[in-house]
């Protein structure tokens, strides 16, 4: 497969195939939850779904307190990363088997919503009013009050 770097990335499995990251998940909305766990993704988010794959399908997974969703190839790297992780440490062997344990592949339903499995909204400690954030490839759903208690410190340093 060709190399691409900058806002390119091979994100589905065809050979040469190519979808331009910057347009997947970029953006930040505030949403809620319904009554039986269901979140409507923003269509941007849905239209970057169904790019990669004919179901729209993601993994769903929780960890450092939020959502992480990924599309089914960067599962698959991110779970190739962990495998290949040796003499893990007994945290890490923890971290595998929670993140790991709790992830569910998902699609949404035709009208946009996704049902967030009730392990998942517990884990990540999501109550009614949650905000999506897009990242490229990949985008967090964090419970709000959560999120809007992060204070960004400086990171230059490393």
């Amino acid at each position: 497969m060709p190399v691409r770097t900058g806002r390119y990335a091979p994100l589905t499995a065809g050979e040469g195939e190519y979808i331009e990251c910057g347009k997947l998940f970029t953006r930040s909305q505030q949403r809620s939850l319904d009554a039986k766990g269901r979140l409507m993704l923003p269509p941007e988010y849905r239209e970057g779904l169904a790019r990669n794959n004919e179901q729209g399908s993601f993994w769903l997974t929780c960890y450092y307190g939020r959502l992480v969703a990924y599309l089914p190839s960067s599962w698959d790297n991110f779970v190739e990363k962990l495998n290949n992780i040796g003499n893990p440490s007994l945290n890490i062997v923890r971290f595998k088997s929670k993140v790991m344990g709790l992830a569910e592949e998902l699609s949404c339903d035709h009208q946009g919503r996704v049902r967030i499995p009730q392990p998942l909204i517990t884990a990540a400690g999501l109550k009614k009013d949650v905000m999506l954030v897009g990242m490229f490839d990949r985008f967090e759903i964090w419970d709000l009050e959560a999120f809007n208690a992060i204070v960004p410190e400086d990171v230059s340093g490393e």
